[in-house]
C-alpha cells in the first residue's frame, strides 16, 4: 500500500542547502564562578534561553579545553549571516543586561568570529 507524500518532495539533495553560520567565542571562568558559568553558557543556559527568542537561533554548543579546565569555546549556531545581528539589534536591552551580569563570570572573554561551512 501507498502512502501519500507528507510534504515537498526533495529531488536531488546535493543542491538542497542550509546556510548555517556559527559564533565562536572562547572564555576563561575564574575557578570560584565555574558552575555559574556553565549555568549561563551551556546548551540550556541563560544565553540559550536568551537567543531562544529567535526562531534562527540553531542552538549552542559548549566545549571545554581538555589541558585547561577553566578555559571554554562556546559555538552559538544562526540560521542565516544577518540572524544574529538581526537578533542583537530586536533584543538589545536584554542582551546588555546578560552580558553585563556574566562579566562576573570569567578573567577572559575573545570574540574567534563568525564562521560558516565550507562550500559544497
Amino acid at each position: 500500500m501507498e502512502h501519500a507524500a507528507r510534504g515537498p518532495r526533495i529531488q536531488n539533495l546535493k543542491y538542497w542547502k542550509i546556510e548555517m553560520i556559527r559564533i565562536v567565542w572562547r572564555f576563561r571562568a575564574k575557578p570560584h564562578r565555574q558552575q555559574d558559568f556553565l549555568n549561563a553558557y551551556s546548551w540550556k543556559g541563560k544565553w540559550a534561553k536568551l537567543f531562544g527568542r529567535s526562531a534562527e537561533y540553531q542552538g549552542t554548543l559548549l566545549l571545554q579545553d581538555a589541558a585547561e579546565p577553566l578555559g571554554y569555546l562556546v559555538i552559538d549556531r544562526w540560521e542565516k549571516l544577518d540572524s544574529y545581528p538581526r537578533f542583537r539589534q530586536l533584543f538589545a536591552p536584554d542582551y546588555e543586561r546578560l552580558d553585563q551580569e556574566c562579566e562576573e563570570l570569567t578573567d577572559e572573554e575573545t570574540y574567534l568570529g563568525m564562521f560558516k561551512d565550507e562550500p559544497a
